[in-house]
């Protein structure tokens, strides 16, 4: 048999009277009863909701405070890196003759070098004079041909083309003008030709055609289908159609033939007293990390080097201590707990932001090793750490210190790949290398004069043109030339302390880290209050209309007794007139 259960308390609810409880308050008792009703419902509700509310606006402040730990560790690294770009070597030139410029993307050493200039590299120029017009036919004997441009070298009126840019044309009839041409070879793909019309006087103008520099990019020009004396090839060449590169006979029924202005040359110095010529006035092959650019010709000795710069590297420092001490100052801020009766500061107490300053602290004081022998510390520049953990220059124990090991001030700054020997060049290129001291291990087989084989921390190199390459876990990107009688030595890898700090502050902001997860939390905390803060608004409804039937009940009552009252009086007055 089924079993059928009944809830009582539906049952009554559903057999219950209605009343209009909304009507009946206030009806007997003269009280302003639904003032009391929403006073007991804010006594019993509100309190909870200002704690949630509380609870809230107190998430809600520390997810926008390590929102503002993340920026201000972004706004660190973007600086760090500036910091570490720039050197504390300064290049230098006695003489306008020549500049010196770094280059940015290699390390730059301490170097003087004496050079002088004799010739500045030039640009192969031709010259077509003597035009009455900026857009005159360019040859008026009426013929249509085709001019052949190369880019090359000449012995007499030999040429040779470079082989890495092809013969081409352009197209010439009794209508194209000196501009038509100038257009057509500035169309020209590759050859490295330019053409332009020049007003060199009153009513008059050349159309002049430049090369590259360098005795190599001199011009060639030819002339095609041309059947008479008067036509066009006779104006351009000597002889088989080539410009010579040296002289241009101008043929005597040409008025327009073309004049070599400018010679393409070489550019002609000393460097150290050793005779160097080059196709550019730009030399970046003679001294690595710097560019050195000829201006013009000396008669004297020019002095060109690089060396360390005291003020230079104190800016860069009080920089960097700048930057460390903003950022400390920022999450200790925000850390503080408030003592002697303060607020204290959003994340008051927060072990994880009190955790960063303590790593900040640790690598700004723990030795930079992997230099030279003895570990640098930043100490040794002058930098010291204050009782409230901030951080101060003395300047004169870091020009005492920087005046005597100058190059330990990369240890800040530039991660570098050292030997222990002149005799031995040590570079790096890449990132896959590890910081460390390595044992280098020469092997020869004529006397240490050259070397057929290395090993690095007794992983074998490979050999290439003379390079010994890295190719352990450890040392890929180690690149190693020994010298001649060079011995076996020691490497040096070392991680800068900027670097050290960069690693950390990508720690803090890789996606997913320990900030971003205390942001969830407190997100999923703030959830679970807005869902406790509409429950509550259930719960005060429903606790109102509790108060409302409970206070409707009273003023039913209290209008009842009203009316027994009355009855009673007026029976007991109709009782008394009865009696007399």
């Amino acid at each position: 048999m089924a079993t059928t259960i009944t809830d009582s308390a539906s049952t009554a609810a559903t057999t219950r009277p209605k009343v209009d409880y909304i009507s009946a308050l206030n009806a007997g008792s003269g009280l302003n009863t639904t003032q009391i009703v929403d006073t007991l419902v804010e006594a019993e509700i509100l309190p909870k909701q200002n704690k949630i509310n509380e609870q809230v606006e107190e998430k809600n402040v520390s997810i926008s405070s390590l929102g503002q730990v993340k920026n201000d560790f972004t706004g660190f690294d973007t600086n760090l890196a500036i910091l570490a770009n720039q050197n504390t070597i300064v290049t230098a030139s006695s003489s306008t003759a020549i500049t010196v410029t770094p280059d940015s993307t290699t390390a730059l050493q301490p170097f003087v070098h004496n050079m002088t200039v004799s010739t500045l590299a030039k640009a192969h120029t031709l010259a077509f004079p003597s035009y009455s017009t900026a857009n005159a036919v360019f040859d008026s004997s009426g013929h249509a041909d085709t001019i052949i441009f190369g880019v090359g070298s000449y012995s007499g009126d030999s040429f040779s083309n470079d082989a890495n840019i092809a013969l081409q044309s352009i197209s010439i009839t009794g209508t194209t003008t000196i501009q038509d041409v100038a257009s057509q070879i500035n169309s020209l793909t590759s050859t490295g030709l330019s053409a332009s019309v020049l007003k060199t006087g009153d009513a008059s103008f050349s159309l002049v055609i430049k090369s590259g520099l360098g005795a190599n990019k001199k011009i060639y020009m030819s002339a095609q289908d041309t059947n008479d004396s008067n036509g066009l090839a006779a104006s351009l060449s000597p002889a088989d159609n080539v410009i010579a590169a040296v002289s241009y006979t101008t043929p005597s029924n040409s008025t327009h033939a073309a004049k070599q202005v400018v010679a393409g040359v070489d550019s002609a110095f000393t460097f150290d007293g050793i005779s160097i010529t080059r196709p550019t006035n730009l030399i970046t092959d003679l001294v690595p990390g710097v560019s050195l650019e000829l201006n013009a010709t000396s008669a004297a000795d020019v002095e060109v080097g690089a060396a360390h710069d005291e003020t230079q590297a104190l800016d860069i420092l009080t920089a960097f201590v700048t930057e460390v001490n903003t950022l400390r100052t920022s999450m200790t801020n925000m850390t503080d707990m408030g003592a002697e009766g303060g607020d204290g500061g959003p994340l008051r107490g927060d072990t994880l932001i009190r955790s960063y300053i303590n790593r900040l602290r640790s690598i700004t004081t723990t030795p930079i090793s992997n230099y030279k022998d003895d570990p640098i510390y930043l100490s040794n520049f002058g930098v010291m750490t204050e009782l409230d953990g901030s951080l101060s220059i003395d300047t004169l124990k870091f020009s005492d210190y920087f005046k005597s090991n100058p190059s330990d001030f990369a240890a800040l700054t530039k991660n570098r790949v050292t030997s222990g020997n002149a005799l031995i060049q040590a570079t790096g290129t890449g990132s896959l290398y590890k910081a460390g001291t390595y044992d280098l291990s020469l092997t020869s087989s004529d006397n240490r004069q050259s070397f057929t084989a290395a090993t690095l921390d007794g992983a074998a190199m490979v050999l290439e043109n003379g390079t010994f390459k890295g190719d352990s876990t450890n040392t890929l990107g180690i690149n190693i030339v020994a010298a001649s009688g060079a011995p076996d030595t020691r490497i040096f890898i070392g991680n800068s302390l900027i670097s050290s700090l960069r690693e950390f502050s990508k720690s803090v902001l890789t996606p997913g880290n320990a900030i971003d997860s205390k942001i969830s939390t407190y997100s999923d905390e703030i959830t679970g209050y807005e869902d406790e803060l509409a429950k509550l608004e259930t719960a005060m409804e429903t606790t109102r209309a509790r108060y409302v039937e409970q206070f409707a009940a009273m003023e039913s009552a209290v209008s009842s007794f009203k009316k027994t009252g009355e009855y009673l009086t007026n029976f007991m007055e109709s009782w008394r007139a009865g009696l007399k």
